[in-house]
């Protein structure tokens, strides 16, 4: 049997059905198994990008979204090195994935003290070792089996993340006997919660029966461990009010009676003063990053008492300290305290309702705020794209300014979903992640959000948003400039825009020129008083197409304002 069909056999007993592809003379034969396998049953899709980067960031986001571990093929050399972005996007957020690159064959592979021997050789496995769980090059064919289990056990268990493979292309093409393939055999011991169930649990319910305020902050890790049922019945059990970091945004319906707002540096102050307020905090699956706490940790929920839950001890008591530790799966961690809980003791009700009537009281933007003729304000368009949303719609952000609108305009609904790298945080992440998303089965279409900035890192991909016709709708927040980095500027560097604005060094090209030359349908939105209108036609048509939202050029200003 052919090495590389063997490969492909292995990753869809494991469940992988996608991969992104950039083809290369280094991956050509595991390409072309997966190519023939698709031909036969269609148990695995390959999809073609660009760039290996947009490759990376779109199998990220399928995993995101759907919990299904996706593959990336690229060749050696630049290929590989062009994946580090994607890579990191997932090692950050706990993102398992897949990722095969080619190297060339092993008599060519160097010797130590050799720069390069191979043509486009490079040692990848020791490039990407610091944001991967797990990085091999494979010399040996009898060896690919314990391999790629391996590698998608390292990628599924505990804290999820990336692994990737580096195969010499004679051994893809090897023949091999599959029977004197070894297996891996993964560790026996398992996430045991048991020794912590009797002592800490027991503790912690004290803690909740002593609690007037308890409040909960909702992070990535309750969506990363299917946690949003589990979630939603606690609160609604003993009326407990929820905030939300920008991870945990779509853990919850944002109409629900005990959601409380986002919190942190770019929160609205109703839901950081929820935190302020409570004399208890339970805080599931998230950080409590610097951005969080607005870089001010001993001012953090100075009258509240925090339990942290994360998969990673590591992550314990890095910035907020902490009554009480728990290193347990949110999900698992939901389903076990409910146990020892009496819902008789345990009512946050009186609290819950203050809370929520203070964020609803209290929105990020007044609709009398900012009027200018000619461009939209940022937080209108949002405003009015969750009004025109259905309630399945998947929103997939990038960074900077568009990010923290997407973030604070739009409301949660439904199913609705939000995406984006939070811990990484590239330009050019929505554009390439929207293709990943648009490959899921039933989705009626894709929101893709992005800057002016942003979308030129990966523009490339609207040939294949062309190509396959994916239902994505770009918009594309206009500000002419890269908005954030102007902010900055101003209150640190005197307002010099070098390489940010203008006759400075950066402009935005005609995207709706660009688009029309790929074949996409284009609108301009740039008039407030027809923005709803105009919105419900764009959300009822079908097929790829790019709006340029015009926000002016002095969102620096709104930004600013608004951060509050």
């Amino acid at each position: 049997m052919k090495a590389s069909d063997y490969m492909i056999d292995l990753m869809v007993q494991n469940g992988v059905d996608r991969t992104w592809v950039f083809q290369g003379g280094a991956i050509s034969h595991i390409i072309d198994s997966a190519y023939l396998r698709y031909q036969h049953d269609g148990s695995i899709k390959p999809y073609t990008v660009l760039h290996e980067q947009s490759g990376s960031m779109a199998a990220d986001a399928y995993t995101r979204i759907t919990g299904r571990i996706a593959s990336v093929m690229v060749t050696s050399g630049p290929g590989a090195t062009n994946l580090l972005t994607g890579i990191a996007c997932s090692w950050y957020d706990s993102i398992p994935g897949l990722y095969l690159t080619g190297q060339v064959r092993t008599w060519e592979c160097k010797t130590e003290g050799m720069r390069q021997l191979g043509f486009q050789e490079t040692d990848i496995v020791s490039i990407v070792e610091s944001v991967t769980k797990y990085a091999k090059l494979i010399t040996d064919p009898r060896d690919i089996r314990y391999e790629f289990e391996k590698a998608l056990w390292f990628a599924t268990t505990g804290r999820p993340g990336p692994v990737l493979l580096d195969i010499p292309m004679d051994l893809q093409f090897a023949e091999i006997n599959p029977d004197e393939q070894r297996p891996f055999y993964p560790p026996v011991e398992k996430w045991n919660y048991v020794q912590q169930k009797s002592t800490k649990l027991s503790a912690l319910a004290k803690l909740f029966r002593n609690s007037k305020k308890l409040a909960i902050l909702s992070g990535g890790g309750v969506r990363n461990s299917g946690a949003e049922r589990q979630l939603l019945e606690f609160i609604e059990k003993y009326n407990i009010p929820v905030t939300v970091s920008f991870g945990g945004k779509d853990s919850i319906s944002n109409e629900h009676r005990l959601f409380c707002g986002l919190i942190g540096a770019m929160g609205n102050e109703a839901a950081n003063e929820t935190l302020h307020d409570a004399d208890l905090i339970l805080a599931l699956g998230t950080r409590l990053s610097w951005r969080q706490v607005r870089m001010q940790p001993d001012k953090f929920a100075p009258n509240a008492k925090i339990i942290h839950v994360d998969i990673d001890l590591n992550e314990h008591n890095q910035h907020i300290p902490s009554v009480m530790n728990f290193n347990w799966d949110c999900k698992e961690f939901l389903i076990e305290l409910d146990v020892i809980l009496d819902k008789k003791l345990l009512d946050f009700s009186n609290f819950a309702s203050e809370r929520r009537r203070a964020y609803q009281e209290r929105p990020f933007y007044s609709n009398e705020s900012f009027s200018k003729k000619g461009v939209i304000h940022p937080h209108r368009f949002f405003n009015a794209l969750s009004k025109n949303s259905s309630n399945d719609e998947v929103y997939v952000s990038d960074t900077g300014q568009n990010l923290v609108w997407s973030m604070q305009g739009l409301e949660i609904k439904g199913k609705q979903r939000i995406i984006t790298a939070w811990g990484h945080s590239p330009m050019g992440y929505s554009i390439a992640a929207a293709l990943g998303v648009a490959t899921i089965p039933g989705l009626q279409r894709v929101i893709c959000l992005t800057g002016d900035g942003g979308i030129q890192l990966n523009i490339q991909e609207l040939q294949t948003i062309s190509l396959f016709n994916f239902p994505i709708i770009i918009f594309i927040l206009n500000n002419h400039s890269y908005g954030a980095i102007k902010d900055f500027q101003d209150g640190n560097l005197g307002g010099r825009y070098f390489a940010t604005a203008g006759e400075h060094g950066y402009l935005p090209p005609d995207f709706i020129a660009i688009a029309k030359a790929y074949g996409i349908s284009t609108m301009k939105l740039n008039d407030e008083e027809s923005l709803n209108q105009k919105l419900k036609t764009i959300m009822s048509l079908s097929g790829p197409m790019l709006v340029d939202v015009d926000l002016g050029s002095d969102t620096d200003m709104i930004l600013s304002l608004i951060k509050g």
